[in-house]
């Protein structure tokens, strides 16, 4: 979807796209991160954010039980004397999961957002599901947590910056892809067309990559649009009985990665 402008703009836009993939009978949707925000972090102060967090919530938890889905989309959310970038998940209507955002980019240390401090899992009605929020998915680390602790869909909403000469720009599938096949599970990459929050220019990239490679991905990163996949559990679970990696580990090999 685009973001970057008014947060009504915003919010009207991610309704539609929300619609659109309900009309197609989807299970769960995951938005970009930043899906609200206008293209200025600094508009953001205390008092004025305050009075759209309560709208944020609302549509979230509105649109996730309008359509009877798990909608899944990211806020900032104020704790501990500062804020997190946190990612919400909903099931009809319902709070099931929240995951703060564990590895901030500079940008965002420089706002002054807080880091999480672990990885969760959130059970719902099509299966375990976590989420790496935006550069949390660059950790390979990040990834393996939640595959040894059986996350059968993880979502990751992202803001891609752009980049006129990114040489590794065609090597980024086999990062996502990777993820899926090191680790037994579906990943779920949502990425926003238009500016950050930092008002740099941004494209979307989404993508759906499961063990055995992308089941689905943006035509055009510079265009909004709804990317849908199939996900067969059944597969997986075959896919990951025959994967001995997460099992067979010599865990005393890992110690520099704590160090």
């Amino acid at each position: 979807m685009r973001i970057g402008r008014s947060f009504d703009e915003n919010i009207k836009e991610a309704g539609q796209l929300i619609k659109k993939a309900a009309d197609k009978d989807v299970n769960a949707v995951c938005l970009p991160e930043y899906f609200f925000t206008p293209n200025k972090f600094s508009s953001f102060s205390s008092s004025n954010y305050s009075k759209i967090y309560t709208k944020i919530l609302d549509f979230l938890e509105g649109a996730s039980k309008d359509y009877k889905l798990i909608l899944v989309g990211n806020i900032l959310e104020e704790s501990d004397g500062g804020y997190y970038n946190t990612c919400l998940i909903y099931e009809s209507g319902t709070l099931i999961g929240k995951q703060r955002k564990v590895h901030p980019t500079e940008r965002e240390d420089q706002f002054g957002l807080k880091r999480g401090d672990g990885f969760e899992i959130f059970k719902s009605k099509i299966g375990k599901l976590a989420v790496l929020v935006c550069a949390d998915v660059l950790y390979p680390e990040a990834g393996r947590v939640l595959g040894l602790k059986g996350a059968d869909i993880v979502f990751n909403p992202v803001v891609s910056f752009y980049v006129e000469n990114d040489v590794t720009k065609e090597a980024r599938t086999c990062l996502f892809v990777g993820r899926s096949y090191d680790n037994d599970y579906f990943l779920v990459k949502a990425g926003g067309v238009g500016k950050s929050p930092f008002g740099v220019k941004i494209v979307g990239r989404s993508l759906i990559t499961a063990p055995w490679g992308v089941l689905a991905s943006a035509r055009d990163e510079d265009k909004r649009e709804v990317v849908i996949a199939n996900l067969d559990m059944d597969l997986l679970q075959k896919v990951r009985a025959e994967n001995y990696s997460l099992r067979r580990r010599t865990k005393e090999a890992y110690r520099p990665l704590v160090e």
